[in-house]
């Protein structure tokens, strides 16, 4: 009898051995960092694993805190076990575990730290992190309401209301939450299969991220005849871009 209880205590030993240490309040469903929809807060991850001692100690010491619990219990928290789910890991760029991804309501990451973290600085590093999801999250709002306005500014035919509109879209596509960025991607496209010249100031933009959206914008509508590169010194990219505006403000043919 004792040799059954002593293998069968052998055998849930493993079994708890093979998964990670988290603190009873973390759930581990990996669809919960997508975030809800409507809820506007902020999305903690803990990239963990079952050998990793740091993950354990984090659990153990830090985020069963008294000052870090209530933090965290008003964010939606998960736990990803980075040898079950090793597609999550790639896709955040975990080289090392244990590590915090910090991400918004649209699941764009804000900030990430890794290694142990005494309950003090974790703190510290989460709550300035909510403020910047915060600011994130009003910063989200307010350009919604721009791609509103500037969607009102496209239906006009005034060549005066598409200037406007394409100015703010350059602006919107330098912004960090990829959700806005690709509203304005998606925009630029419909200028480019319309009125591709009302892109051409563009080319010239000082912010890198924009100029890659204008020039995909205009090799979508274009094809690989449009060899602009965004890359380029600015000497090249003005030299190109006036030849470009030369010709996108002839008449265009019908597609």
């Amino acid at each position: 009898m004792k040799r059954w209880i002593s293998i069968f205590s052998f055998f849930v030993a493993i079994t708890f051995a093979s998964h990670p240490e988290i603190p009873a309040s973390w759930g581990t469903d990996t669809n919960a960092i997508s975030g809800t929809a409507g809820a506007k807060q902020p999305v903690l991850v803990f990239f963990t694993a079952s050998w990793c001692q740091p993950c354990k100690l984090m659990s153990r010491l830090t985020l069963t805190n008294d000052a870090v619990k209530p933090v965290v219990s008003n964010m939606t928290h998960v736990a990803v076990d980075i040898d079950e789910h090793p597609d999550l890991a790639e896709k955040y760029g975990i080289d090392g575990v244990p590590t915090f991804v910090l991400l918004s309501d649209t699941a764009t990451e804000v900030r990430r730290a890794s290694g142990f973290q005494p309950a003090p600085d974790f703190l510290r590093w989460l709550t300035n992190g909510i403020s910047e999801t915060e600011a994130a999250i009003a910063r989200r709002e307010a350009f919604e309401k721009k791609i509103a306005d500037i969607d009102q500014l496209l239906t006009s035919t005034n060549a005066d209301s598409l200037h406007e509109a394409t100015v703010q879209l350059f602006e919107i596509c330098a912004e960090r939450d990829d959700s806005i960025a690709r509203a304005a991607a998606e925009r630029l496209k419909k200028v480019a299969a319309h009125e591709p010249a009302a892109l051409a100031d563009g080319l010239v933009d000082p912010r890198l991220a924009a100029r890659i959206q204008i020039a995909n914008a205009l090799r979508d509508h274009f094809g690989e005849a449009f060899n602009f590169d965004p890359w380029a010194d600015l000497a090249e990219r003005s030299k190109s871009a006036q030849q470009w505006r030369a010709k996108l403000q002839k008449p265009q043919p019908p597609t």
